[in-house]
């Protein structure tokens, strides 16, 4: 056992953020952790890591454990270059000059940061290109536990390969608070669910994890339904030995038969009425049922209008940023009731290429046809469209829809009770992401543009967003780096890399099985190819040993260079059959 915490209580002020809560990290453990957002799960690894204090409880650390933090949002203190940044902390592991060098050049390699990006200051970077920094910096340090918090955010899907590779190759403890199911599925061995102040293990990955919640939910509620027939059955004993009680009570008088029988009726109510009390002190709470979302009501824009088959056409798009190109002859086309995502690199013309869809860049070469009926609904990262000073019910009910169905609408997207009421500057960045959605497909839009939309939402949140997208009938276009949402939505993926389009008329698993076919047959080519040098050299070799040999020479020689001869053409017949 490397870390262990018992009993963990913290409160900020009158909040309290989890309580009395246990568990350990063992040597090779590779732990997930979720929850709702605000929940306390940044909060317990700062505890573990002793950034923070617990209000109770006891954390103890192996005296030997070297602990390395990466956190979400991470705050570079000096203003210095990338690869000093990193020279820094590889300083702390070796003093090696030579090394240092290595270690940090090949770090820099490793996640893709450029010689020329490592020169830049650290504080300039973008979001994506500072968690490649942080990224290189866990591979310059020694450590035995490694917490990480959110490090897909801003990562592309390639980046976020590489990450899982590496985690699943590294023979240390993993603690990592993530929302990406895929990386939790690729990643985790446990999971720990912060839960109502409370913590749960559970074993496996993310998807055992909902494996086993569904089962527990099912569990529940047939116990709950089997305590509410009993509770149904004990009241209705109750109230048949009432009125016989009051009924024998009655007629008793000085007959001892029927005394005996009234007294017999009250000992079986009182100790009926013993049971009832005792399973309402312990009743079983009723799981929350999700509201389903009304179908109608999304695809209000959408049944009974006929639109066109293909209803986005584009062909030989050409983009450039002065001298950098970022897209070139793109084409592609999107049909009616498409759900289209586009994943590539980060900066390689994702967003780009939805804002030529929708007509906002027009300064490209090529032709876009877009179907006159349609209209496109667009979710940016920026959120522009909300009012901050609108509740999220007002934002909603813009959208010419009843007081009742926006309720029940946001309720689907888990605004309940007086959440409907806050304003929306009050709201974290997820619960304007819901907002902004909220509206986009409750407005006319038959055509969806979605940038983003799973930022800031947490694993809950994106299941809601997910369930109001799979009944959404209409054309969906979508940038997205989370993979498990891509997988759930997708029907079509274009891939933008090096430049050009790619489209593959298939979910993401079909992509990925495409995807592996074309390294198999790259790797089976280069196979081919080195094999076919292998033999050319082998023949060259083998006609100048016959040349040789037409030599007149000594015996030993000549024995020698036949015995090469033999054995040389042996391993050409053994490669050509």
């Amino acid at each position: 056992m490397q870390l262990y915490f018992n009993n963990l209580s913290k409160s900020y002020g009158d909040s309290k953020i989890f309580e009395c809560i246990s568990g350990k990290i063992n040597q090779g453990d590779k732990i997930g952790i979720v929850g709702l957002n605000g929940v306390g799960k940044t909060t317990l690894c700062n505890i573990l890591c002793g950034k923070e204090t617990a209000d109770e409880g006891i954390v103890k650390v192996s005296s030997s454990l070297k602990i390395v933090y990466i956190e979400q949002n991470p705050k570079f203190d000096n203003d210095i270059s990338v690869y000093d940044e990193l020279y820094e902390t590889a300083k702390i592991c070796t003093t090696n000059e030579k090394k240092l060098k290595t270690v940090v050049d090949k770090a820099l390699n490793t996640v893709k940061l450029s010689s020329q990006m490592s020169k830049m200051n650290v504080k300039k970077l973008s979001g994506g290109e500072k968690t490649k920094v942080l990224l290189a910096k866990i591979l310059v340090s020694e450590y035995d536990l490694l917490i990480l918090d959110e490090p897909t955010n801003h990562l592309d899907i390639e980046s976020c390969k590489w990450l899982e590779e590496y985690l699943n190759n590294l023979n240390k403890s993993l603690l990592v608070i993530s929302h990406d199911r895929f990386f939790l599925d690729n990643v985790a061995n446990k999971i720990w669910e912060i839960k109502n102040k409370t913590l749960k293990e559970y074993k496996g990955n993310y998807s055992d994890y909902k494996v086993e919640k569904d089962n527990e939910l099912k569990n529940i509620m047939k116990e709950y339904t089997k305590q509410q027939d009993k509770i149904k059955s004990l009241k209705s004993i109750i109230n048949e030995r009432t009125n016989w009680y009051t009924s024998a009570h009655k007629s008793a008088g000085q007959n001892d038969f029927l005394r005996a029988k009234a007294k017999k009726h009250a000992s079986v109510l009182k100790s009926k009425k013993r049971e009832l009390q005792k399973l309402e002190e312990n009743k079983i709470i009723k799981p929350r049922e999700e509201i389903a979302p009304m179908f109608k009501l999304i695809n209000k824009n959408i049944i009974n209008k006929k639109l066109p088959f293909v209803l986005v056409s584009c062909n030989d798009i050409c983009k450039s940023y002065g001298e950098k190109v970022i897209l070139k002859n793109g084409k592609f086309q999107v049909n009616n009731g498409d759900k289209v995502a586009i994943i590539g690199e980060n900066g390689c013309g994702k967003t780009t290429l939805l804002k030529i869809i929708q007509g906002v860049d027009k300064d490209y070469k090529g032709e876009v046809k877009v179907n006159p009926s349609i209209n496109i609904g667009y979710f940016s990262q920026e959120l522009s469209e909300l009012k901050l000073e609108n509740t999220v019910i007002e934002e909603v009910l813009s959208n010419d829809i009843s007081s009742s169905e926006g309720r029940m609408f946001l309720a689907s997207l888990i605004f309940k009770g007086n959440d409907v009421k806050k304003k929306i500057k009050e709201l974290s960045m997820g619960e304007k992401c819901r907002v902004a959605f909220a509206k986009l497909i409750l407005g006319k839009s038959n055509i969806l543009i979605l940038d983003e939309p799973t930022n800031y939402m947490d694993i809950v949140s994106k299941e809601a967003l997910e369930n109001v997208l799979c009944q959404f009938q209409g054309t969906i276009i979508f940038v997205s780096h989370d993979r498990y949402f891509i997988r759930k939505i997708a029907n079509k993926i274009i891939e933008i890399k090096d430049k050009k389009l790619k489209v593959y008329n298939g979910n993401y698993d079909y992509y990925i099985e495409k995807n592996n076919e074309e390294y198999t047959k790259q790797e089976i080519g280069m196979e081919y190819n080195n094999i076919k040098n292998k033999l050319q050299v082998l023949e060259y070799e083998l006609a100048f040993l016959s040349g040789k040999l037409s030599e007149p020479l000594e015996e030993k020689e000549k024995k020698q260079l036949t015995d090469k001869f033999i054995k040389i053409s042996q391993e050409i017949r053994n490669i050509k059959n």
